[in-house]
Order: structure tokens, then C-alpha cells, then sequence
């Protein structure tokens, strides 16, 4: 899903889209019908494989777990085999006694398959799941299910339509000169509202509260990057990893336009677009590929809901939430506090680096040195050339870095929360529409699999370890 228009004659022609999970765009996929654009040049099994993926892509926008489907059917089918086989036989023969029984057996497995296994719930919270279905569909199917030229389906390196920009350029499924010229843009969204997005789509069933599916996500989904900065979909999955990854590589913005979801109400029609203009937001300043494509935007994966997003929340989901997804606040502009709902604080870990940044000003402490996390950026193009420049140059390191294993990909170079960046450090980054000439130090990569180990830490700058995790509530694998 990612190329909408690939079929132009110039670079700048062409546009690309990095899709966010849960921020919207899913629409855009079918408007530029893209699922017919990737059956051209396919082997007949890769057409049926791209057949299965957009089919059950489009299930999933309306059920976690589908009963009424195609695959379903085909295991009415075999169960009927099986109960034609034990039926018509006058005598027990043992050779049609044992088939109706694989039989009815297969239907069990295909039925389970369908509508429960190989469902978002499922593949995205338990690990060996997500990654028994990463190697059946990319050796066992021989990778059926993949389009590189369209970077979308599915392989070893996961839902392609969902990798990052850094992983796009690391894999080699878009160059350097396409990310640096032709149109790229993203959708973003606020953090909180994307994490109910989240719940909707990822919940087991009605019967799963939002507190409980937070503290899961929380103890189990997002651990690995937490607690490593992992991004590979072998241990994180695509909808646990955070905004400013998909859009950034160590600190400085990859994709050309970045666009938040609350302000596309001012592109639903060409009349709009002047007042667009006119206003001061992430839309006010396209670039005419990208405003085109958005236009009339329909939102075609929502799931209704009787409740607003933010009721969704109590104090211990909204620190929970904050504490995951805390740098795309900053990055993107989004506020900490949930100002619609008055009954609840602002984020404890927010609060308590508000406080800690005071005292440091009030003691006129020299801030710690750390990798500054570009602000969004509008329209990149629009940028100084030292800019653009450097955001040329953070593309191509990022297409040239090292993937250390199958299973690790860029974790040891991307900013995360495994370098501990707080709030009171993120409070000092570039203005907006602004990039740093100075270079940023970061975390050497992890030792093993051919990194290097890291320096050693002087006694007096040693860091204190990490406090323990809280009790987990239920295995995640």
C-alpha cells in the first residue's frame, strides 16, 4: 500500500505513503486501487496469495474474529466430506473411518485458523503466533503474500504496508533517491485517541476491558521495545511501535509531509482547499500530490463505537499510555493532558519531569547532553537547503545501516526508550519546522550478532538500574 502512484514519469510525479497504524489511510489504498495495480506481472499463486491478503485485510476493518467468511465455508465443505464418509458406509472400513475423522479434524483447524488465529488480536499480542505466521507465509507459502514492488502484504519482515521508513530503506524496498525526491508523505494522529484505535481493533472480544487491553499492551505487546528499543515485528508488533519511528531515523524526519488526522476535516472537498490555506495547521502547506490524494479522505476502517475516545480512560490507562508513547507528544504536538476530561491529572511520569526540569533551571544546572528528536516538519521542501540536506543525509544512513540479525533489525540505532530520554530533555528540542546542523550522539549498538560492545561507563556516570516490572497479568506469548 505504501506507492499510491508509481507509474508516473518523474520522481517528483510519484507519491508514497508511509502508513501509521490506526492514524487512517486504510481508504487510500482502495482510491488509488492499488490491489488491482499489484495483480499486474503475478504468477498465478501470487495473484491468489495478494487475493487472500486484501480479502482478509478488509474483513479485519469490521471484525476481530470473522465468522461469516470464505474460509469458514471451506471448512463447512470439508466437515460435510467427513460426514459423507462416516455416513455412506455400510460397514466401518477402517480406511474411510480414519478419513472422515482427518477430515472433521482439518475443518476444526481451518475453522480456528480463519476466524481466530489468524486475526489482528491474535498474531499482534501473543509472539510466537506473530512469528510461526511470519515464517509460514514467507518460506513455507514461498512468499505468496508480498509485494515488494508496491511494498505492501506480508513476509519475514511483517506487514509491509506497515514497516517504517528507516526499515523501508533498510530493507532495500525503497532507495535513497526515491526517499529523497519523490512525494512521501504520513498520517499521524493523538496518542490517546490512536491507543483506543488501538483496543478496537486489538481487543479479544466485548468482554476485554480498556484498562485490562492497556496493561497488557503496556507489561507484554510493547515490551521489547521498551526495554530494548526492538522494532523488528519479530518481537514488536507494527501497531505497538510509536509514531515518530515511522516517520523519523535517529532524530532527524524522513518523510516528506507529515499530516494529523484531526486536521484533514479541512480537505473534504476541492472548495476547502483555499481555507486550507488559510489556516495554520499541518494541511495549510502540501504539496500538490499530497493535498490531492487527501482530498475527501473517507475513513473506511473506524470502528463504531458508543462511547467517545476519551472516556475511554481512567488515571492508571492514561499514565500507561503517556509512559508508551511519550516522545510522539512531543514530536508531533500533542498535548500531555487530556483537556476534555477535567477529572483526570495530567501524566504522573509528565508531571514529575515538569517538576525535575524546574529544579535543574531554578539550580541553573547545565542540561544533560542528549539526541534531540526532530519536531514535525510540514512540508520538508519548504525547509532551508542545511535542512534538506541533512535530511538527505539521514536517509541514506538509514538505508546503509546494518541489520545485526534476522530478528533484530534497526533497535540498536533508533532513538527509543531504551536511551531513556524524559520529557524534561524532550522540552529542549528544535523549534518546529527547524532541523539541527549539529551531529547527535547516540547509543552504540547492542553487543552480539556482529555489534560492537559498548564503551565502557565511568563508576561516577554509571546509571542506576531500571526499577522492576510491575506484576505482568497474563502471558503474552
Amino acid at each position: 500500500m505504501p506507492w499510491l502512484v508509481k507509474d508516473k514519469p518523474t520522481l517528483e510525479e510519484k507519491l508514497f505513503f508511509v502508513h501509521v497504524p490506526r492514524c487512517g489511510g486504510t481508504s487510500l489504498m482502495h482510491h488509488f486501487d492499488v490491489p488491482i495495480k499489484v495483480m499486474e506481472g503475478r504468477s498465478c499463486w501470487g495473484k491468489f496469495g495478494m487475493g487472500v491478503f486484501f480479502h482478509r485485510y478488509k474483513l479485519l476493518e469490521s471484525a476481530n474474529f470473522p465468522i461469516f467468511t470464505y474460509g469458514n465455508g471451506l471448512a463447512i465443505i470439508i466437515l460435510g466430506l467427513s460426514l459423507a464418509a462416516s455416513a455412506t458406509q455400510e460397514e466401518k472400513r477402517y480406511g474411510l473411518w480414519i478419513l472422515s475423522i482427518i477430515l472433521a479434524i482439518l475443518a476444526f483447524i481451518v475453522f480456528m485458523c480463519f476466524s481466530f488465529v489468524f486475526t489482528a488480536p491474535t498474531i499482534g499480542r501473543f509472539d510466537k503466533v506473530r512469528r510461526c505466521y511470519l515464517v509460514f507465509v514467507h518460506y513455507i507459502l514461498c512468499r505468496f503474500m508480498e509485494s515488494i514492488d508496491w511494498c505492501t502484504g506480508t513476509n519475514r519482515a511483517g506487514y509491509m504496508m506497515h514497516l517504517t521508513a528507516a526499515k523501508l530503506l533498510g530493507y532495500g524496498y525503497v532507495t535513497p533517491e526515491e526517499m529523497e525526491n519523490v512525494c512521501t508523505m504520513a498520517i499521524v494522529r493523538n496518542p490517546y485517541s490512536r491507543m483506543v484505535s488501538m483496543y478496537s481493533y486489538n481487543k479479544f472480544g466485548s468482554m476485554e476491558s480498556f484498562p485490562h487491553f492497556v496493561k497488557s499492551w503496556y507489561h507484554y505487546t510493547t515490551r521489547h521495545y521498551r526495554e530494548r528499543g526492538e522494532m523488528d515485528e519479530w518481537y514488536t508488533p507494527c501497531h505497538g511501535i510509536p509514531q515518530f519511528e515511522y516517520t523519523h531515523y535517529q532524530g532527524k524526519q524522513l518523510v516528506q509531509s507529515i499530516v494529523k488526522q484531526e486536521e484533514l476535516k479541512f480537505l473534504k472537498t476541492k472548495e476547502d482547499t483555499p481555507k486550507a490555506v488559510q489556516q495554520d495547521n499541518t494541511v495549510s502547506d502540501l504539496p500538490d500530490p499530497v493535498r490531492d490524494a487527501l482530498l475527501g479522505m473517507p475513513h473506511t476502517n473506524a470502528r463504531k463505537t458508543t462511547k467517545k475516545w476519551f472516556e475511554y480512560f481512567d488515571q492508571e490507562t492514561l499514565d500507561l499510555t503517556y509512559e508508551m508513547y511519550q516522545h510522539d507528544f512531543v514530536v508531533f504536538g500533542y498535548s500531555p493532558t487530556l483537556t476534555q476530561r477535567t477529572d483526570l491529572q495530567p501524566p504522573a511520569l509528565w508531571v514529575k519531569e515538569q517538576a525535575n526540569a524546574k529544579a535543574a533551571s531554578a539550580e541553573l544546572e547545565a542540561p544533560p547532553q542528549i539526541p534531540k528528536l526532530e519536531r514535525l516538519v510540514r512540508d520538508s521542501t519548504k525547509s532551508s537547503i542545511e535542512s534538506q540536506n541533512i535530511r538527505k543525509d539521514a536517509i541514506r544512513r538509514s538505508s546503509s545501516a546494518t541489520i545485526t540479525s534476522s530478528k533484530r533489525s534497526f533497535a540498536s540505532s533508533m532513538i527509543g526508550p531504551s536511551q531513556q530520554l524524559q520529557m524534561s530533555d524532550l522540552m529542549k528540542l528544535e523549534p518546529l519546522g527547524e532541523a539541527s546542523s549539529k551531529s547527535n550522539t547516540f547509543s552504540p549498538p547492542r553487543a552480539g550478532n556482529g555489534a560492537s560492545p559498548p564503551a565502557a561507563v565511568p563508576e561516577e556516570e554509571a546509571v542506576a538500574p531500571a526499577p522492576a516490572p510491575s506484576p505482568v497479568l497474563e502471558p503474552g506469548e
